[in-house]
């Protein structure tokens, strides 16, 4: 009976609790890197279709206006990055590389640029009303952070890659480099003695350089436009309420995550199965394909035209030599009298559809996580050539996950890449595992756009959720670390061990001494 009693009051605790108020979402995404903005803009639509009001400044704008969503349009201030960068720039960076290039992106002068961009200045001069929530990117500079300070509202961050060494610390969620790898790093799986020395070398350096490089640099851009007051980026950072990463469980290492850290993995993903996205013509060339369509694409930021002419010879010279067609995202038509019959090429491709497509056997990709994420979705296997940054730990994981294979993008080959295409496509293997990891990765108790809305919403109801926010989190680190009590137990050890010493001493000093024996004469 009282078990039937306790279930109903639960059921009309539910019932009782009302509908989510529509509430105003500032979104803060200036970042004009065209795949970083899919999953953003996919967050902010998500909050629009549950019905609150949108207000987004990025270069980005919806191509159809909604009537809930006001975009504050900076793309002529920003121009989109897509296809600005060059195969052979991005292919010599290095880790201290990785960081220069972001904060040339993205460090105190991008902050100061938006800063001073009429859009900002009507937000934070109130004409676009009062906000209930801000969400930001981690990425770059975290200065958009003094937005939600200054507004006195709760803050929630995106970040688009499922791990950054930087994103941890203001949320205190765990992050222990003997067992998960630096995002920027090629490892997968258990690590080894010499990789675990390495990644943890990697891991202290991106913290102090994103630090030395971005935030640093930042705080005075902050305390120029919002007042010599306002605190260091360091401390706005633990005012954070919550964020998203573009990770899952079902491909990405099992961590420990706090209440106020969830997945989001696949927000953007709307493929349509039919190929109704596709062109009429493509989709034809692609039906009528005996064997199967090989696609390829580096991306929205390099432009394969921008590949060695050497290096373009061996990609056709491989391609005609398998039986599938060849779908390939070139952006000038300097190869057009070169390509073989199989091989066709295109300057733009809606890429969710052409991988949903039944006919697409194999995706060659530079390994970003957005594309990458669309081909896991369709159980398309992948062979991948990573170019930069995270792009290889993305290709890492999904040759440990199965379902890939990769070529050294400074050694491509005609040999190299008919190997890795012929592994892939000779047996049903990867394509088995890569169903069955697509399986794996759609099956969750809620989509990752209701994960994002109810959790957003939940932030907003109580005020900004600061009781998600770990202990350990506003720490100090020799405190999280237990160096105190380490230090206190060291201390009391070895102030026993000389105790003993003393005793021992005083004891065998109280002993009568041993008689001494005479030595006998010869």
């Amino acid at each position: 009976m009282a078990t039937l009693v306790q279930t109903l009051a639960l059921l009309a605790a539910v019932a009782a609790v009302p509908e989510a108020a529509a509430f105003r979402v500032l979104g803060i995404f200036p970042f004009n890197a065209p795949s970083h903005n899919i999953m953003l803009k996919a967050t902010m639509e998500a909050l629009a279709d549950r019905g609150h009001e949108m207000v987004v400044l990025s270069p980005f704008p919806l191509k159809k206006p909604r009537a809930n969503y006001t975009d504050l349009d900076i793309s002529k201030e920003l121009p989109s990055l897509a296809n600005t960068f060059t195969f052979e720039e991005m292919t010599s960076l290095n880790q201290a590389g990785n960081i220069q290039l972001l904060a040339r992106q993205g460090s105190a002068h991008f902050c100061r640029a938006v800063f001073q961009m009429q859009h900002f200045r009507d937000i934070m001069s109130g004409k676009h009303g009062k906000f209930d929530v801000v969400f930001t990117e981690i990425c770059h500079s975290d200065c958009w952070t003094a937005v939600a300070y200054k507004l006195d509202v709760p803050l929630i961050s995106i970040s688009t890659q499922p791990d950054l060494a930087w994103q941890h610390e203001r949320v205190g969620s765990v992050d222990n480099p003997s067992f998960l790898p630096v995002n920027f790093e090629p490892y997968a799986g258990k690590l080894t003695f010499p990789q675990r020395l390495y990644n943890t070398a990697v891991y202290i350096y991106y913290n102090w350089a994103h630090k030395y490089y971005l935030q640093w640099p930042s705080d005075e851009v902050v305390r120029e436009f919002f007042g010599e007051d306002t605190p260091p980026i360091s401390e706005l950072l633990q005012r954070t309420s919550l964020t998203m990463i573009n990770a899952h469980v079902s491909i990405n290492p099992a961590r420990p995550l706090p209440p106020n850290v969830i997945n989001v993995a696949g927000i953007h993903l709307k493929p349509d199965p039919t190929g109704r996205g596709l062109d009429p013509e493509l989709r034809r060339w692609m039906d009528e394909a005996e064997h199967g369509v090989i696609y390829f694409s580096l991306g929205s930021l390099v432009l394969s035209s921008s590949l060695p002419r050497a290096t373009v010879l061996e990609l056709l010279q491989a391609f005609s030599a398998v039986p599938q067609r060849v779908l390939w995202k070139y952006e000038t038509d300097d190869i057009k009298d070169l390509l073989p019959p199989n091989v066709r090429t295109a300057k733009w491709l809606p890429q969710a559809d052409v991988l949903a497509h039944h006919k697409t056997v194999l995706f060659i990709t530079h390994g970003g996580l957005m594309g990458t994420t669309e081909a896991i979705i369709a159980g398309v296997p992948m062979v991948g050539i990573p170019v930069f940054v995270d792009q290889y730990a993305n290709v890492a994981l999904y040759k440990s996950l199965g379902i890939a294979e990769s070529v050294d993008a400074r050694a491509i080959s005609k040999d190299s890449v008919l190997a890795a295409i012929r592994k892939v496509t000779a047996t049903d293997e990867y394509r088995v595992r890569s169903r069955e990891l697509a399986a794996r990765y759609l099956d969750r108790p809620q989509t990752a756009a209701e994960s994002a809305v109810w959790w957003t919403e939940y932030v907003v109801r109580h005020r900004g959720a600061r009781h998600l926010r770990p202990v350990g989190a506003d720490m100090p680190l020799y405190q999280y670390l237990l160096l105190d009590v380490a230090a206190v137990v060291l201390a009391a050890a070895a102030a026993a061990l000389l105790l003993l010493r003393s005793l021992l001493r005083a004891l065998l000093g109280l002993l009568p001494p041993l008689p001494r024996r005479k030595e006998k004469r010869l």
